[in-house]
Order: C-alpha cells, then structure tokens, then sequence
C-alpha cells in the first residue's frame, strides 16, 4: 500500500515537472513585442518620473537598464518593432548615450522614413554626440519629406544652429 502511494505520488511530481515548464513556456510565447515595450516603458516611466526627481540617480539607472533590456527583447521579437527602437533611443539620450540614441532613432528612420520628428530626434542626438554633419544630413533629409514652408523654415534655422555650433568648436 505505502508503495502505491509512493508511485502515484512519484507519477503526479513527473507530470508536475513536465506540465510546469510547459505551461510557462505557453506564457512566454505569448508575451510579445508589445508586452515587453510595455514592460520597458513601465520601468522608463519609473526611472525618469520617480526616480530622477528625488534625485535617486542609482535607482533610475537600475530601472533604465531594466528599460534596455525589455525593449531589446521587444526588438529581438520584432526587428520592426518602431515603438521598441524609438523608446530604446529615449533611454539612452535620457543617460546621454548619444550614439546609442542616434543608433536607435536612425533605425525608426529606416522604418519609417515619413517621421519628419524622427529625423530631428535623430538629429538632436548627433548633435549632442557631437557629430554635427551627420546632424545636419537628417535635417537635409527631414525637409525632403514635407511641402511645408513653416517646418522647412524650421528645419533651415535647426541646421543654422548646428553649423554655428560645429563653427565654434
């Protein structure tokens, strides 16, 4: 009788152990791109609103490394993920990465070469990087993609301001 027990008690923790990790990896499938940008954006919004203004600079580098990782995975899902890129660019300007930032806006260029705002985040991060060419070609190309004179006029005086800054270096 004691060794009935023991088998059946035996057979249900080997269906434990073989539906347990079943059932997660069930979950982690459905966990996609969108899950983890949200994630991302969750530990984003802690280190930058939280975190930054009680002046807790180490736990707002904790949430934002936490932040890089989950919009990594959100990207190794979906190479396409716009939103991951984008918010990916956001943590690294906001700990002023500036390449790493740029890196990342450039990829939202590439897949959505219409976003006039990208190219002049993008721009703004070359800036800071101190890349002041490569600054004023995402504005060059940001004015191709808009008939509009007011954002053209705009877009001259950002590039007037990088060449006067580049000028003075």
């Amino acid at each position: 009788m004691l060794k009935k027990k023991y088998q059946l008690f035996s057979l249900l923790f080997v269906v434990l152990l073989i539906a347990i990790p079943a059932n997660s990896y069930a979950q982690d499938a459905q966990k996609d791109d969108e899950y983890y940008n949200k994630i991302g954006m969750g530990y984003f919004n802690k280190g930058f609103h939280n975190d930054l203004p009680r002046n807790d600079s180490e736990e707002a580098s904790n949430h934002f490394e936490r932040a890089i990782a989950a919009f990594k995975m959100a990207i190794a899902i979906n190479k396409d993920c716009i939103q991951a890129h984008r918010n990916l660019a956001r943590v690294y300007y906001v700990q002023k990465r500036y390449e790493e930032a740029a890196e990342q806006y450039r990829n939202v260029t590439a897949l959505n070469p219409t976003d006039i705002d990208a190219y002049v985040v993008t721009a703004l991060a070359y800036t800071k990087a101190l890349q002041y060419d490569e600054a004023i070609e995402q504005l060059n190309i940001a004015k191709t993609l808009t008939d509009d004179k007011k954002i053209v006029l705009q877009l001259d005086e950002y590039i007037n301001r990088i060449a006067e800054e580049k000028r003075l270096r």
